[in-house]
């Protein structure tokens, strides 16, 4: 609740700006869901979901649940036709200019199925 009160009231948006968000408890919270156009990455948020962990994780990565219901998340999306077979997975920071979603976590989500460097794209 708090992350949506401060985009709607500090930022001016409509709603929270992530699809959907992953707590540390192990728990997706929906944002804006499947079928609504999130606002979470500039150049990017008509063409892609945008998932959020919360938390900071630039030394530490979330809990293995954490990591285990996003994997799930991005597979039940497949399963269930929002999110193509061969989708690519990108992170915030690959796009604009931010640290989300963490140094450590980055790392992490380089390591999974579907991650795609861009600046191999841009070489």
């Amino acid at each position: 609740r708090d992350m949506q009160c401060f985009h709607i009231e500090s930022r001016g948006w409509n709603d929270i700006a992530y699809n959907f968000l992953v707590g540390c408890d192990g728990n997706i919270y929906e944002g804006r869901g499947w079928q609504t156009v999130g606002a979470h990455t500039l150049g990017y948020n008509r063409i892609s979901l945008g998932i959020s962990f919360i938390g900071c994780f630039m030394k530490e990565l979330p809990t293995a649940d954490a990591l285990n219901m996003c994997r799930n998340l991005l597979a039940r999306g497949v399963e269930d036709g929002h999110i193509s077979t061969d989708y690519r997975l990108i992170c915030h920071c690959q796009c604009n200019s931010t640290e989300s979603p963490g140094r450590r976590l980055y790392e992490e989500i380089q390591t999974w199925p579907h991650f795609y460097n861009i600046e191999e794209e841009e070489q």
